[in-house]
């Protein structure tokens, strides 16, 4: 089993840092921080962040087919300008409860997204966006809807609901997004919660733990192959990027004012590659 220290990048701390992605055409890092309500764009060659505030809450970030970000905010979905204009482009029906938080487009450019509630009751979804169709619930029942995945043939899905402690996977169809099968692949212990997630080129998950000070490195059957320690213990999330994809970026948060790296932003070379993102399909 390989162990491995994640670095911090830069000096900036996040309240909540959240939903990394390699922007490659820019060469930034775009991730989100929910508490603060900002975007943030880090040049990983300097260390150097940068902001810009929202209008809500977001719970994910994406890249868009036409090179713009789109927001997950609240129970809409907004698209971001080069000059940081948003316009609405979705919105969840009239009365479902819950905010949206992870989520990720998947290789046909639907976007999935799930919503949570403070209150951790089961009502939430997992809901899936595509433009010639508008919102479909995939998943009812759904607590804190999290970390959100795909093999490299995209024929599996992994998918976290953190109060459950456990991670899912689901056979999935690439043409037509439809999943079953879900089962249970890895569970965590005590107050350790599974959080955000991402799939390497190999078909290797990266799970990011809160409460665990580290991130799972998992076999696609959910057996732990390594891990990746942090010197805080609140793991959000977690993307490769960098030059061909190599280097494993990792999102905490911030609760303990004494702790210097809660909240940091932090990168580790795990021996292997991930995959590009996928892109939201807007029309």
């Amino acid at each position: 089993m390989t162990q491995v220290t994640a670095a911090p990048v830069g000096s900036l701390r996040a309240g909540l840092g959240e939903g990394p992605v390699w922007d490659d055409a820019a060469g930034l890092l775009r991730w989100i921080d929910i508490r603060l309500c900002r975007l943030y764009a880090t040049d990983i060659a300097t260390g150097e962040t940068t902001f810009r505030d929202l209008t809500g809450s977001p719970g994910c970030a994406a890249l868009t087919d036409d090179g713009a970000i789109l927001l997950a905010i609240g129970q809409g979905l907004l698209v971001m300008s080069a000059n940081g204009d948003l316009r609405s482009v979705a919105a969840l029906p009239p009365g479902m409860p819950g905010r949206f938080n992870d989520g990720k487009p998947d290789a046909a450019g639907r976007f999935w997204v799930g919503t949570a509630t403070a209150e951790g009751q089961f009502d939430c979804a997992l809901w899936c966006h595509d433009p010639g169709a508008g919102f479909s619930q995939r998943l009812p029942g759904i607590s804190m809807s999290n970390g959100i995945g795909w093999s490299p043939d995209r024929r599996r899905m992994y998918y976290v609901d953190s109060v459950t402690q456990r991670l899912d996977a689901f056979a999935h169809d690439p043409e037509t997004g439809a999943i079953s099968d879900r089962r249970a692949i890895c569970s965590l212990p005590g107050d350790q919660l599974p959080d955000g997630l991402c799939v390497d080129a190999e078909g290797g998950i990266w799970l990011a733990v809160w409460g665990g000070a580290c991130v799972l490195h998992l076999s696609p059957e959910g057996r732990e192959l390594g891990r990746v320690s942090l010197p805080t213990p609140l793991v959000t999330s977690c993307a490769f990027g960098g030059p061909a994809y190599r280097t494993l970026f990792i999102t905490t948060a911030s609760e303990d004012e004494d702790d210097p790296y809660a909240g940091r932003l932090f990168a580790a070379d795990v021996g292997v590659a991930g995959m590009a993102p996928d892109r939201v399909r807007l029309r």
